[in-house]
This record gives C-alpha cells, sequence and structure tokens, in this order.
C-alpha cells in the first residue's frame, strides 16, 4: 500500500472517530419555565449553586440523574437542575419519562428478572420516575429506592410540570396574547398541568382535551423538595389529572343510576373519574366513604372525595359525593341543578352538611 493511500485511510479513520465521538453523546434542547432557576454542582437540593437560569432560556440537556438534568454551561462543564423546571422541546427525545403504576401492589426487585429480590413495593397510582430500560423491566428511583418493576404494570405519562395558579379569576385564553380569546379563568391556588412556554405565556391544560395560555405573571412551577416522599409528588400530578377529568365533563346531565359517559348520578360521577385514573371505587357515595384514607375538612387536597349528608338534618349519614377541587370548591353532579357543577364548599346548602372526605392517592 502506498504511503499515499496509508495517509488517506488515517485521515478517514480520524475522521469517523470524530463523528463517533461527537453524537456519543446527543443534546438535547431544554426550555426553562422556571424563573430564576439554580444550577447546582450535583443532582441533589443541598448541592452548591454555580449560577442561574431564567425563565425562557434555553439549555442542552446531555443526561440525567434522577429527578435531575444535567446540562452543558458555558465552561463545558455539567451543572444539574430539577427536571419539573424544564421542559424539553422535543418530547420524545426526554430522558426522565414518567409513568403511573397500574396494579393494585407492584414488587420492587434488585435487578430487571423475576427472580431478583423484593426490595419494596409500591401500590396503584403512584408517580413513578423512570431511569433505565431492559427488556420488558424499568429502573426506577422511587423514595430513594432503585430497583426494577416490569413493564407490564406501568402507564406511560407525560412529563408535564405542574403550575399553581397566583391570581383570582386568573383568565385563560386561546392564543398567548392579551387579545386572545377567553375560555376559562380560573380560581387562586389552582393547579394545573404546564406543557410549554412562549413569548411570556405558559402553555396549560384545562380540560382533558383542551389546552390554553396563561400569562407568566399569575402562575408558579412547583418544585417538590426532595426530601418529600414520590406520593406526594404523586398527589400534586395526580390531582391536577383528576380534576382535569372531572372538568371536561361539567354541564352534562344528572340522571339517578347513570355512571357516563353522557349522564352521571353523584357517585356514578366520582367513579367515571376515577375509573379513568385506573382506580375502581364502591358504586355508592356510602360505599366510597368506607374505603381510602380519611382526610379531615382542614387537610383537603385536590382529587380528595367530599362526603354529604343531605337527607335532612346532618345525622352522617352519607348521600351525596364530589370531588374537591382546591380553592374551597368541589365538582360534583348536582341533584339541585340536574348537572354536573362546580360548589363552594362554604355555600349555605352543603356547609352544614359536610361528614367525610377520603383520600385515594
Amino acid at each position: 500500500m502506498s504511503k499515499l493511500m496509508k495517509y488517506f485511510c488515517l485521515v478517514l479513520l480520524c475522521s469517523l472517530l470524530m463523528i463517533s465521538f461527537s453524537y456519543g453523546e446527543e443534546k438535547i434542547e431544554g426550555l426553562v419555565v422556571g424563573n430564576n432557576v439554580n444550577v447546582r454542582q450535583e443532582p441533589k437540593m443541598e448541592a452548591a449553586v454555580l449560577s442561574t437560569l431564567k425563565l425562557g432560556e434555553y439549555v442542552s440537556i446531555v443526561k440525567s440523574s434522577g429527578e435531575w438534568y444535567g446540562i452543558t454551561l458555558n465552561d463545558e462543564n455539567i451543572g444539574w437542575v430539577h427536571n419539573k423546571l424544564v421542559i424539553t422541546v422535543d418530547e420524545e427525545k426526554d430522558l426522565i419519562k414518567k409513568g403511573i403504576v397500574t396494579a393494585n401492589v407492584l414488587n420492587i426487585r434488585d435487578k430487571p428478572d423475576i427472580t431478583g429480590s423484593n426490595i419494596g413495593k409500591v401500590t396503584k397510582g403512584t408517580e413513578i420516575t423512570i431511569i433505565d430500560k431492559n427488556s420488558t423491566w424499568y429502573g426506577i428511583d422511587v423514595d430513594n429506592k432503585k430497583g426494577w418493576i416490569h413493564s407490564d404494570y406501568i402507564s406511560i405519562k407525560n412529563n408535564y410540570k405542574t403550575g399553581k395558579i397566583t391570581g383570582s379569576k386568573v383568565n385563560v385564553r386561546k392564543d398567548p396574547s392579551q387579545e386572545g380569546e377567553i375560555i376559562d379563568s380560573l380560581n387562586l391556588d389552582s393547579y394545573v398541568q404546564v406543557k410549554g412556554f412562549k413569548e411570556d405565556w405558559y402553555h396549560i391544560i384545562v380540560k382533558e382535551n383542551q389546552e390554553g395560555w396563561i400569562y407568566k405573571d399569575y402562575i408558579t412551577i412547583i418544585i417538590e423538595d426532595t426530601a418529600m416522599t414520590s406520593r406526594g409528588s404523586s398527589r400534586s400530578s395526580l390531582g391536577v389529572k383528576a380534576i382535569a377529568i372531572a372538568k371536561s365533563q361539567l354541564g352534562k346531565k344528572y340522571v339517578y343510576g347513570a355512571s357516563g359517559p353522557n349522564a352521571f348520578d353523584c357517585s356514578g360521577f366520582t367513579s367515571y373519574v376515577y375509573k379513568k385514573m385506573g382506580i375502581e371505587l364502591p358504586r355508592t357515595s356510602r360505599g366510597q366513604a368506607t374505603v381510602g384514607q380519611k382526610v379531615a375538612r382542614n387537610n383537603l387536597e385536590i382529587g380528595d372525595l367530599v362526603f354529604f349528608d343531605t337527607n335532612g338534618g346532618n345525622n352522617g349519614r352519607i348521600s351525596h359525593v364530589g370531588i374537591y377541587m382546591g380553592d374551597g370548591n368541589f365538582i360534583h353532579a348536582s341533584t339541585g341543578s340536574r348537572k354536573i357543577r362546580i360548589t363552594s364548599l362554604n355555600s349555605s346548602y352543603y356547609k352544614g352538611r359536610f361528614v367525610t372526605a377520603r383520600r385515594f392517592f
């Protein structure tokens, strides 16, 4: 082989190696949806802060660890931001996948095999973070336990962020503009799912099949502290989902004995919503009040079921049920209005008829 040919082959080999190296760690574009977001030295809340990012800023994501994205800094080093504060521009490339447990109880194993030792359990409705995949098994991180669960019992969900409304009667618009058509309004402390950000406007999920836009000044992105359990994280996102499903039924008729999809009675409505969440409830309001975790009225969270005695005097005999929405309101199939509607817990009719509340996720 001539020297010229050897030189050409060497150059070609070096070029291929350089191409291989450059594609070895794909950069994924991310959009910052929080303001003054801390970039940390390690993927944990206690780590030193290296810099901060502004709302609407773009970053390059190159890796992930648990709930954290590793991003490239100006000096080409890696910094870490919590995934709740950054949205990947291309959802398909998101390094952090989320899932909901669909089995009543699911074992976590120490290896991706049915023979693996059982190192913990997760229950139905729990949100998990998928950090790895091996054949039909997902590698997960739940409550600081790393292990493997079978993919047959996990429903993959979008990694949307959770936002909290910071104003009263905040308008939701069809387009990201002050001139956009108003399609809904949200109360103070309501929760929404956030899927994007554009020119000072948050792109949110209003109802199950409806989206809209809220101006940046009226919403804050919620990030659960890493010291919180995954159940707390799960409650926030699952509660938002439950209310989105419930609100999509607003205005539909009340019909005794009906459980959807075009008409409901009170317990048929709650059963329908929870079934969409993968949770089976007893059919009657009285039966539903016997399951789940009892919750005090002053500790209600979105998605909790609220029960009432509407038989005259409040003797604790449950006859009506609805779903708590936050801000002192609940959504229910109303016998009085004969439709799905939103009512205040402190309304003159329901204030003295509250009996109990139950939590299921």
